[in-house]
């Protein structure tokens, strides 16, 4: 069995996407964003995602994304309790220490695997996620 989830956003993504026992969620950050609203310099690099929110705070963006992630959970009938795998980037790897002091708060028992990887993004916030869930349909 594969179900989707759609988002209502500009890019044509789903929040989650269930496929057997699993569910897995796309990428979120602190922040959707419209793609056609980034302005970049001459190098290509990204000056502003239109959105206003190039100034909050490391610890704002990680509970808002962890907000994002357990939304896109639930639309599945999933909490972080299901999260079996997660994947994350950070656009400075001196984040990691404070990454991992809010991420822990999340994940108290039983954390998932994890990967954590230094990234450019396409927008202008310094942390992205997304996970895995494991729970079994009922039948």
């Amino acid at each position: 069995m594969k179900k989707s989830f759609p988002i209502d956003h500009a890019v044509p993504i789903s929040k989650a996407m269930r496929a057997g026992d699993f569910v897995f969620t796309s990428a979120f950050g602190p922040w959707l964003f419209n793609p056609a609203n980034l302005t970049y310099d001459d190098a290509g690099n990204i000056i502003d995602d239109g959105t206003g929110n190039k100034s909050m705070s490391l610890e704002e963006q990680i509970h808002r994304t962890f907000g994002f992630i357990k939304e896109a959970l639930a639309v599945a009938d999933c909490t972080l309790d299901d999260v079996i795998n997660s994947e994350c980037w950070l656009t400075d790897p001196r984040d990691f220490v404070p990454f991992n002091a809010i991420y822990k708060t999340y994940f108290k028992a039983d954390p998932p695997v994890r990967s954590i990887f230094p990234m450019r993004f396409m927008f202008a916030c310094k942390v992205e996620m997304k996970v895995v869930a494991y729970k079994p349909l009922k039948t």
